[in-house]
């Protein structure tokens, strides 16, 4: 009767650690995911700042452009810091 009882226990111990195993493996792909959607979130965010108007003049005042009728102005000779 022992015997029975020790092979009955066994042959739930495979299928229960299997079950704990892949609740974890869950909860880590859950986790994952909700990482993957709050990046993908701040992504189209940033993708929809950089689309504006006041994004794209930035960077073209960056490269040094002017509009079209403003004047520019060449500065030289400042010290370096």
């Amino acid at each position: 009767m022992l015997v029975v009882l020790v092979v009955l226990l066994w042959l739930y111990v495979g299928p229960a650690r299997s079950y704990v195993a892949a609740r974890q493996e869950a909860a880590a792909r859950a986790a994952e995911v909700a990482e993957l959607r709050a990046e993908h979130r701040r992504l189209r965010e940033q993708r929809a700042e950089l689309r504006s108007d006041a994004a794209l003049e930035r960077e073209a005042r960056a490269l040094g452009m002017v509009r079209q009728g403003e004047r520019s102005f060449v500065v030289r000779g400042l010290p370096r810091e």
